[in-house]
C-alpha cells in the first residue's frame, strides 16, 4: 500500500528519534571508556609508583631496586601507550557521533524556522563555547584525556631512561637525571604532536565551522 506524505513524515521523524536516541548512547559509551581507561592507567601507575617507594626503602636504592624499577616501569609505560591510543580513538568516535547529532539538530530547526533557535548547532567544535571565544582548537588538545595520560607517561619514560642510565653509569651522577627530563620531553612532543596530527586530519575530514582553529 504506498504511504501518504504524512505517514512517511510520521516515520522520518520516528527514524530520526531513534538514530538521536542510539547516538547520544555511543557518545556515552565512548565517555564512559575514555574515563574507565585512564582511570585504569592511573591506578595502575600509583599502584607500581607505592611498589617502588617501598622496594627503595627496602633496599637502599640498591641493585634490587633498579631490577625491580626497570622490570615495572616497561610494562606501566606500554600501558599508557595504549590507554593513550584508544583514548584518543574514542575522543575522535566521540567527535563523529556529534557531527551526526548536529545535523539532526539542524534538521528540527528547519521544521519550524521561528524557533529555531531551540535546536541551536552544538556540534562538538562550538559546544557553544565557539561564540564566547572560549574555545580554540590549536591549545583545547591539552585539555583532553589522551595529553593527561600523554604527558604522565612520558614522565614514566623519562624516569625509566634517567634510571637506566644511571645504572650503568654507577656511581649515580646527575647524567641520569638530565637525560630523563630530556627523554621525557621528547616523549611528550612526540605524543602531543600525534594527537595535532590526528585532530588536524579529524578537522579536514570533518571540516569544523567558524574560525575557532
Amino acid at each position: 500500500m504506498q504511504q501518504t506524505e504524512s505517514e512517511r513524515t510520521a516515520l522520518l521523524m520516528q527514524a530520526l528519534g531513534n538514530q538521536y536516541g542510539r547516538l547520544q548512547s555511543a557518545r556515552g559509551g565512548t565517555i564512559a571508556e575514555s574515563s574507565s581507561r585512564t582511570s585504569l592507567y592511573l591506578t595502575s601507575l600509583t599502584g607500581a609508583v607505592v611498589a617502588l617507594s617501598f622496594v627503595a626503602q627496602a633496599s637502599r636504592f640498591s641493585q634490587t631496586f633498579f631490577v625491580f624499577a626497570l622490570a615495572v616501569l616497561p610494562v606501566v609505560f606500554f600501558l599508557g601507550v595504549v590507554t593513550y591510543y584508544r583514548v584518543l580513538q574514542t575522543g575522535v568516535e566521540d567527535v563523529i557521533y556529534a557531527r551526526a547529532m548536529s545535523k539532526i539538530q539542524r534538521f528540527y530547526g528547519d521544521i519550524d524556522p521561528p524557533h529555531a533557535d531551540l535546536f541551536q548547532d552544538t556540534s562538538v567544535d562550538e559546544v557553544g563555547l565557539a561564540r564566547l571565544g572560549l574555545f580554540a582548537l590549536w591549545w583545547q588538545q591539552f585539555l583532553s584525556s589522551a595529553a593527561v595520560v600523554a604527558i604522565v607517561n612520558s614522565v614514566v619514560g623519562g624516569v625509566f631512561i634517567g634510571l637506566t642510565i644511571a645504572y650503568l653509569l654507577q656511581p649515580l651522577s646527575l647524567i641520569g637525571v638530565a637525560v630523563g627530563v630530556v627523554a621525557a620531553l621528547l616523549i611528550a612532543l612526540a605524543f602531543l604532536r600525534h594527537q595535532w596530527v590526528t585532530w588536524m586530519h579529524v578537522a579536514k575530514v570533518l571540516p569544523m565551522s567558524g574560525d575557532a582553529y
